[in-house]
């Protein structure tokens, strides 16, 4: 009994480990820093015009704003090798100050681009 608990613990850790190998619990300092240089003091009207409206908001009690947003999926037409490219999304959470002006963003998800290892990166590195 003690050994089979033992193997699936291993079982386990060696699970987590490969599934941290293949980057589904990245954590991307560099594309954190692309989204703060892009997006802390805009206004979330100007976010919203550039890259769509949010799934949620809601207000806090000081007054400052919550918002859910997800990208939307670039078409991608229809035939054999493009499967999953319709999951090729970016995930925030952002917060707006009274003024309206965006002040923190948490990257939720960011699903590989259709070029780099991150959609986050590919849809706010552009000018």
């Amino acid at each position: 009994m003690r050994t089979s608990l033992s193997l699936r613990a291993l079982a386990a850790a060696s699970l987590l480990a490969a599934l941290a190998a293949c980057g589904l619990f990245k954590t991307n300092e560099e594309v954190q820093a692309i989204l703060n240089k892009r997006l802390i003091g805009m206004s979330v009207g100007d976010f919203f015009d550039r890259y769509g409206p949010s799934r949620t908001r809601s207000e806090r009690l000081d007054g400052t704003m919550e918002y859910d947003w997800i990208s939307p999926v670039p078409y991608v037409k229809p035939g054999p090798g493009v499967e999953g490219l319709n999951d090729r999304v970016c995930k925030l959470d952002f917060t707006a100050d009274r003024r309206g002006r965006i002040d923190s963003v948490v990257v939720r998800f960011d699903a590989p681009g259709l070029k780099s290892t991150s959609r986050c990166g590919e849809i706010f590195a552009e000018g």
